[in-house]
């Protein structure tokens, strides 16, 4: 099965993604100067876009977008962040990009809690990464731009954009940073480009906006209102267990018994995801985990793989939360995450105790970003076999 059967994808719109903590230039000093608070700006609010936009603004709310710059994680981290050293502006031009406009880094303003907005992304002419920091072009106003040609508007101007149909960039803004130690953070956008599916002319959108039909505007705005394959802003992202499910694959691929114990190969394959697994950030593990599941149900005799990327401080201290990644990270440690289209075999030896019914292999995904708490914990699929006769 290919990754485009896999995820039922043709081409969709781009739209920005940044559910990350990145850094661009900012003054501290500004921010804390007591000057004269930034207007709003010539952002429109995305309720007003939803009042025509009704299905796309109701999936957008559904999303982690939405809630970029106000989930407890985030406001959590930004805190931590800032303690450390930040400004609140280097946060801010991912998870509430309006901000770069506005100025508005204390949140006050309504349009810069909404996030990653309509109006931000629907206005970004073009993206620039050599640009650190600041990789838009932006150009807010009237005229939004979108995937559709000839497309006309009674709200507003409209404008066909090859960065909103096909380009991965405007992913990549936020979702390519290294740090001011030259440490790639974020390398999500060029481990896609550096893997096989740019050639299929497989993009970030193709999998993470899934194309679904219907129309751009509510009934009764056009006339008509044309079926479209649109996509689902929702947005959702490598950490879903929907990716995660339909990404990879597990499977006991042999299991022998000897003497009391259980040799078996598991094999775990990244089949469709278009990066390494796990992406993203390095708070995130893939963790490959094989044990004896007993007469009772419990787990016993626990073995483990853990697949990661490790981001070092200038100590050689693996570094385990978000704020620690962008202000510490001095250098890449151990990768040994699976490459897209990639399978891993595994061996393991087990102990096979009395009341022994099965053995069990089972995919984990963890994510510590938070700083202090236990990593949370994901169960994403397993493989089994019966212990008959035991």
């Amino acid at each position: 099965m290919t990754v485009l059967q896999r995820f039922q994808s043709p081409s969709i719109i781009a739209i920005l993604a940044a559910l990350i903590i990145a850094a661009a230039p900012g003054s501290a000093a500004a921010e804390q100067s007591g000057a004269p608070r930034p207007q709003a700006g010539p952002y429109t609010a995305a309720s007003e876009c939803g009042a025509c936009h009704e299905a796309i603004h109701r999936s957008w709310v559904a999303g982690p977008h939405a809630s970029a710059a106000s989930g407890e994680r985030f406001i959590a981290s930004l805190d931590r962040a800032v303690e450390q050293g930040a400004a609140r502006g280097d946060c801010l031009w991912c998870h509430a990009p309006t901000t770069l406009v506005t100025g508005d880094v204390a949140l006050r303003d309504a349009i810069s809690r909404e996030g990653v907005t309509c109006d931000f992304c629907h206005t970004v002419a073009d993206v620039d990464l050599t640009r650190p920091g600041h990789p838009f072009e932006l150009a807010p106003g009237d005229v939004k731009r979108g995937p559709f040609k000839f497309s006309e508007s009674v709200g507003h101007g409209t404008e066909y954009s090859i960065l909103h149909k096909s380009s991965p960039l405007l992913c990549a803004a936020c979702h390519e940073y290294s740090n001011a130690a030259g440490v790639a953070v974020l390398s999500t956008y060029s481990d896609w480009k550096s893997g096989p599916y740019p050639l299929r002319g497989v993009t970030c959108q193709e999998c993470h906006m899934a194309p679904v039909p219907g129309t751009t505007v509510k009934e009764g705005i056009a006339a008509p209102s044309l079926i479209r394959v649109i996509n689902l802003h929702r947005v959702v992202g490598g950490s879903a267990r929907s990716q995660l499910d339909r990404g990879l694959d597990l499977a006991i691929s042999s299991m022998s018994r000897s003497g009391g114990s259980a040799a078996l190969t598991v094999a775990i394959t990244n089949a469709a995801a278009g990066h390494p697994v796990p992406g993203g950030l390095s708070t995130k593990s893939l963790v490959l985990a094989v044990g004896i599941e007993m007469e009772g149900g419990e787990w016993r005799f626990r073995s483990e793989k853990v697949y990661r990327r490790e981001l070092k401080d200038d100590r050689g201290r693996v570094l385990d939360n978000v704020p620690d990644l962008f202000l510490r990270a001095a250098s890449v440690g151990r990768d040994n995450r699976l490459q897209p289209q990639e399978t891993r075999e595994e061996r393991f030896t087990l102990p096979l105790p009395q009341g022994a019914r099965a053995v069990v292999a089972r995919l984990e995904y963890h994510d510590a970003a938070a700083a202090g708490d236990a990593p949370a914990v994901l169960v994403i699929t397993e493989a089994r076999r019966e212990l008959s006769g035991r």
